[in-house]
């Protein structure tokens, strides 16, 4: 099904006031994202399984794929405070369908309840985890968007300086990844029909808390991105959190990272989410899905050779 673009720019817009009301509960707004993401439908014969890894709840993403080649660790967006992994589980299935791969979308602590570095210091547990009981590193990515975005690249950087092995790459759509310019109330207003400054600069307190919001943890922005996977990013033009990604960008660039950047203009933050409905999210997943199984080729093609006894783990 294809609804204009125009009509789904309409109903964001429309929305906006609740979300950016400050008298509408945290668990009013949670019901109301479910709402959003809950709109991609998942490929037909998509199977989920909820299961718990290193103490966080685990949503399980099995694509109608007639071969898996790998595994995408899914980091769901919401400003931490928003999103759940049984909302994405739409959104997944298509990525990962479109990468060949199973997903694992992690359950991770939101805030007010949990602020950093609890969410950050799950995901990581779940990677560990997953690499202790055999998972490849070589043929799985780490994806996420807005939010989870921003905690990818955090985890990435985490990953690295702990000495664990990194995924092969990393997806970033629509990255949230310096809150330090949201609390400072510099995020710049762009044509986003949803996403306001003043809603990032709340929810990046309500995260941060007490920390510097410069810390890498937080805003990766500010952290050392040398010696991380090859990152493949999705950005819109008219979203006010796509600044983030430029910086990214360019922080790479000046690392010899490698980076491929990709912007969406006129569209806004997250539209990936309107996979079902609507052409160009139903485009971008496919591209990034592809984009990322590309990362895992080589691999794939050693694991195929019959003198290489390692299989891809799930």
């Amino acid at each position: 099904m294809n609804i204009r673009r125009s009509i789904i720019r309409a109903g964001l817009r429309s929305s906006r006031p609740l979300f950016a009301s400050r008298r509408v509960s945290v668990g009013v707004k949670r019901r109301m994202v479910e709402m959003v993401t809950g709109a991609a439908r998942p490929p037909r014969g998509t199977r989920f399984e909820r299961v718990t890894i290193a103490g966080v709840p685990v949503e399980r993403v099995l694509p109608p794929h007639p071969r898996i080649r790998g595994t995408l660790i899914y980091l769901h967006g919401g400003g931490y405070a928003l999103g759940s992994a049984k909302g994405y589980r739409g959104l997944v299935a298509h990525l990962a369908a479109a990468a060949g791969m199973a997903a694992v979308i992690p359950d991770y602590s939101r805030s007010p309840a949990a602020r950093y570095p609890i969410a950050l210091e799950e995901v990581v547990a779940v990677y560990s985890q997953l690499i202790d009981d055999g998972l490849d590193p070589e043929t799985t990515v780490i994806a996420g968007d807005s939010a989870g975005g921003g905690l990818t690249l955090a985890m990435a950087m985490t990953l690295r300086d702990h000495g664990i092995a990194a995924p092969a790459a990393l997806g970033l759509i629509s990255p949230w990844a310096d809150l330090a310019i949201d609390v400072d109330e510099l995020r710049p207003a762009l044509r986003d029909p949803l996403i306001l400054p003043s809603m990032t600069a709340e929810w990046a307190r309500r995260y941060a808390g007490n920390h510097d919001p410069r810390t890498p943890g937080i805003s990766p922005v500010h952290g050392d991105l040398t010696g991380l996977p090859p990152i493949v990013i999705h950005t819109a033009g008219d979203d006010p959190i796509s600044v983030d990604a430029d910086r990214i960008e360019a922080a790479l660039v000046a690392v010899a990272g490698s980076v491929d950047h990709r912007r969406f203009d006129t569209l806004w933050h997250d539209f990936h989410l309107q996979v079902s409905i609507l052409a160009e999210a139903r485009e971008a997943v496919a591209d990034l899905g592809a984009a990322l199984g590309r990362h895992i080729v080589t691999t794939e093609l050693l694991l195929a050779h019959p003198d290489n006894t390692k299989v891809a783990s799930t």
